[in-house]
C-alpha cells in the first residue's frame, strides 16, 4: 500500500510560497527597457536588470541578497598573475573594523609604492563587486601601484556621513603607512564611489591630511538635483532615473546637507588645493549630464580637468575588462594616471 505524505504539503508550502512570491515581485521589477538605447556594438550588451527605485520590503531583501553573493565571490576572487591579493583591516573613527582588499604588484609587499584609494560604486547599498577587483588589479600591475579597496558600511544601514567617513578613515591609514609614496598618492572612485572620491579629495584639501596627485571620476554621482536631461533621454537605461532618486533617499536618510558638508559634490562652492582630475562620463547614462557639469564647474574654479566622454557607453560598461574598447578606454586611463604620477617632483 502507497504511504501518504500529505502531512508535508504545509512544512513545504511554508518554505516555497516565500520563495515563490519573493521571485515574482522581483521578476515583475525587471527594466525590460535596458536594451532600448543604441549602445556601441562592440560593447558587452547589458541585461535586464532589476530597477531599485521600489522602497519596501522585496527591494530591501533583494539588496541584501545581491550583497551577499557579491561578498562571497569576492572573497573567492583570484588576483590575476603578477598581482597579488590581500585582506584590508582598517578600524574606523567609531571603532567599527572596515574591511576590503589590498592589490599590489607581486614581489612589492614590503616596497614603497604609489597608493590607489579605490572607492567602489553601487549605489552607496551594494558592496564591491569582481569586476572592480578585476579593474583594480589592471591599475596595481600596468601604474605598479598599491591600490586600496576598502569594503566601506552601506546606506542600508549606515547612511551619511558613514560610508564617506569609511573611505577617508581608509585614507587616513593609506598616509600613516610607511609603505605609502605620500607624494603620489591617487583618489579614484566609480559611479556613487566617485562621489565619495570626490568628497574624500575635497576633505583631504580642506583638512591638508596629504596631496593627492590625481583624482579620476568614472560616471560618478555628482549631484542630488534631477533637472539633467540625461536623466529623462535615458531614464531606462542600466541606471534608471527612479533608482536614482531613492539611492540619494537611501543615502542621504533624511539629512539635508549644506555645501560645507561632503556629501554632494555638485553643490560646493569652492575646490582650494585640488589635484588634477580626469572626469569620464559614459553618453547613454542617465549621469552624463551631471558629470559634465561637475566637470566644468571644477573646471571654472581652476581645477586642471580632463573630460572623456565615452560614446555609446552605458552605466558600468566597463565590466569586462578583457573587451577590445573597454581595454582602449582602460589604456587612457592609465596612461592619464601614468603622466600623473610622472609630473611629481
Amino acid at each position: 500500500m502507497k504511504r501518504k505524505h500529505r502531512g508535508l504539503w504545509i512544512p513545504l508550502a511554508v518554505v516555497l510560497l516565500p520563495i515563490l512570491v519573493f521571485t515574482i515581485v522581483c521578476v515583475c521589477r525587471i527594466n525590460t527597457h535596458v536594451k532600448d538605447y543604441p549602445y556601441d556594438p562592440a560593447l558587452p550588451q547589458p541585461g535586464p536588470g532589476v530597477d531599485f527605485k521600489y522602497d519596501d520590503v522585496f527591494a530591501d531583501l533583494y539588496i541584501r541578497w545581491c550583497n551577499l553573493l557579491d561578498n562571497g565571490m569576492t572573497a573567492a576572487w583570484k588576483a590575476p598573475e603578477g598581482v597579488v591579493k590581500k585582506e584590508l583591516r582598517v578600524t574606523a573613527r567609531d571603532g567599527y573594523t572596515i574591511g576590503g582588499y589590498i592589490l599590489e604588484p607581486e614581489g612589492c609587499e614590503s616596497e614603497t609604492l604609489p597608493t590607489m584609494l579605490f572607492c567602489h560604486g553601487g549605489a552607496f547599498f551594494l558592496t564591491m563587486m569582481n569586476s572592480q577587483l578585476d579593474m583594480g588589479a589592471v591599475y596595481a600591475d600596468e601604474l605598479h601601484c598599491r591600490v586600496v579597496l576598502p569594503q566601506y558600511r552601506i546606506s542600508l544601514g549606515a547612511p551619511y556621513p558613514t560610508p564617506l567617513d569609511d573611505c577617508y578613515d581608509t585614507l587616513k591609514w593609506i598616509a600613516a603607512s610607511p609603505l605609502t609614496d605620500l607624494d603620489r598618492v591617487m583618489i579614484y572612485g566609480d559611479s556613487a564611489g566617485g562621489c565619495l572620491a570626490a568628497e574624500v579629495t575635497h576633505r583631504c584639501c580642506d583638512e591638508g591630511l596629504l596631496t593627492p596627485c590625481a583624482q579620476m571620476l568614472i560616471y560618478p554621482v555628482t549631484d542630488r538635483a534631477q533637472h539633467y536631461p540625461s536623466l529623462k533621454t535615458y531614464e531606462h537605461a542600466t541606471w534608471p532615473r527612479e533608482a536614482n532618486i531613492r539611492m540619494w533617499k537611501l543615502y542621504l536618510n533624511g539629512y539635508e546637507p549644506t555645501s560645507a558638508d561632503y556629501a554632494v559634490p555638485m553643490e560646493h562652492e569652492s575646490f582650494p588645493a585640488y589635484p588634477p582630475t580626469h572626469v569620464e562620463a559614459a553618453e547613454m547614462d542617465t549621469l552624463c549630464d551631471q558629470d559634465i557639469a561637475y566637470a566644468g564647474k571644477m573646471k571654472e574654479a581652476g581645477v586642471d580637468v580632463t573630460l572623456q566622454e565615452i560614446p555609446g557607453a552605458y552605466h558600468g560598461f566597463d565590466g569586462d575588462v578583457q573587451n577590445e574598447v573597454v581595454r582602449e578606454v582602460l589604456d587612457t586611463r592609465v596612461a592619464w594616471l601614468q603622466d600623473a604620477l610622472d609630473q611629481v617632483q
